[in-house]
């Protein structure tokens, strides 16, 4: 039974691994999933400056002139058709702003809003469309649109053409948010930290005319926001596949256990059938032998009960119980080889007769010395006649040298034969029953096994008398 106990115990462990595996598994999916829908922002001025690079945990945005010949050049005024200026003298630059994922995770849905820190001319942009936030005397515009592709927007913001492109006036604190152009693979943008195809960082590029001021004038852009989300796969968290790892073992010790579980079935109910066989077996011997004896009939049954009875008041296991059960059974089997004229004689025995009725027990031994179904099935046919105090037969064994199961079943034995009618006398009443046990406590029988058999008795599990 103990075995079956730690088969229970181990389902039940494994199970409530699994349980708290798949738990923590759904907590990990839930907390990537909030990690992918929070809205992330960091504004420029919060950045770490390492050189021309602005840095943040998750990122990194360098904005430069392009330099060179062809990175800034002097712009003549512009002068309307009835000769007006429409600006003077001004310095045209390339700029280009490169940001760069840093993460572990993938940089999705993000936008760069650049803040105008002083009055300028906004020309061109490359790459992707912006949203141009500008302020009027009277009102404040916002367009998305396509400098490079001007033509295909009916632009709404005050803005001329000239052979450059549209011209947009912006005012400090006006401000451009650029939108990812994602067929030019700049969003999203994957984590350099993970091999994958994509690209882990996006060039932007706009041209700014800025009046009155010399070719080698830079704008200082220190203000603005970069707006994202990052998305992180499951697979991404050491955790997770730590998890799986461990779901996998525990799926196949499940597995193991469950297989292991049908086949402990399949062997219990062989065992309970083998067990029947030997039941029904050793039933049928029985009734051949109170066949020769009518007078203990039933005499096998109620001992074995007995027996049964005070080895679990004595502590034994269920198993050990069910043993001594069935060699108590058989404790008589011996008498199938005494004459029926001895056995069932009403008289009193002679010398000879008893001597030859004492031989029960190593008939019995013999007979039962090759069943090795039931271990020990011997000790009580050959023993259970021994007496505590060394007087009994067939060996004169003596306290502790008699096999417990022998000593159980001597009591067992002689508490039904005096609480039986036999065909040389009555049945005993109860008190004359419990005198005799009491007196012969270290004489015929072991005193503990007595104990136990009188504390049956008062509690209502075996009825006398």
């Amino acid at each position: 039974m103990k075995f079956f106990s730690n088969q229970k115990s181990h389902f039940i462990f494994v199970g409530t691994a699994i349980l708290i595996t798949l738990v923590s598994m759904v907590i990990c999916f839930i907390s990537v999933e909030n990690y992918n829908k929070k809205d992330l922002k960091v504004n420029l001025s919060q950045m770490e400056q390492k050189g021309t690079q602005l840095v943040c945990s998750d990122f990194t945005l360098d904005i430069t002139s392009r330099g060179g010949d062809s990175g800034a050049w002097i712009k003549d005024p512009i002068y309307d058709e009835e000769g007006n200026e429409l600006h003077g003298q001004s310095v045209g630059t390339i700029y280009e702003v490169v940001i760069s994922n840093t993460s572990n995770a993938i940089l999705e849905d993000w936008t760069l809003e650049l803040v105008m820190p002083e009055y300028l001319w906004l020309n061109n942009v490359w790459n992707g469309s912006m949203e141009i936030h500008q302020t009027t005397s009277s009102e404040l515009i916002v367009q998305e649109v396509n400098l490079a592709e001007y033509t295909q927007t009916d632009i709404i913001l005050d803005y001329y053409i000239d052979h450059t492109g549209p011209m947009v006036p912006m005012n400090p604190g006006d401000s451009f948010i650029y939108l990812p152009n994602v067929d030019n693979n700049e969003m999203p943008l994957v984590s350099p930290k993970h091999s994958g195809t994509g690209k882990t960082y996006a060039l932007i590029g706009f041209i700014t005319y800025v009046p009155n001021q010399t070719l080698d004038y830079l704008i200082d852009f220190n203000e603005g926001t970069v707006k994202y989300h990052l998305k992180m796969s499951i697979w991404d968290l050491p955790i997770f596949i730590f998890l799986v790892v461990i779901l996998g073992i525990l799926c196949v010790v499940f597995v193991a256990l469950f297989v292991s579980q049908i086949r402990v079935n399949k062997l219990i109910e062989r065992q309970k059938h083998d067990a029947e066989i030997i039941k029904q077996s050793i039933s049928t011997f029985i009734n051949f032998i109170e066949a020769k004896d009518y007078n203990t009939k039933g005499h096998s049954e109620r001992v074995a009960k007995y027996s049964k009875l005070i080895a679990k008041e004595m502590g034994y296991s269920e198993d050990d119980c069910n043993r001594i059960y069935y060699i108590a059974l058989m404790h008589d089997c011996g008498k199938i080889s005494i004459p029926i004229t001895i056995l069932q004689k009403p008289s009193k025995l002679t010398d000879e007769e008893y001597e030859e009725i004492k031989k029960h027990t190593v008939y019995g031994d013999k007979m039962l010395r090759d069943f090795n179904s039931i271990e020990d099935i011997n000790l009580g046919a050959m023993y259970h006649h021994e007496r505590y105090d060394g007087k009994g037969y067939p060996s004169g064994l003596s306290g502790e040298e008699i096999p417990m199961i022998a000593r159980i079943i001597c009591v067992a034995d002689a508490l039904d034969a005096m609480d039986s009618n036999r065909c040389y006398r009555p049945r005993l009443d109860r008190d004359v029953i419990m005198q005799e046990l009491n007196n012969n406590k270290g004489k015929q029988f072991d005193p503990r096994v007595v104990d136990c058999l009188l504390e049956l008795i008062d509690n209502g599990d075996i009825v006398i008398g």
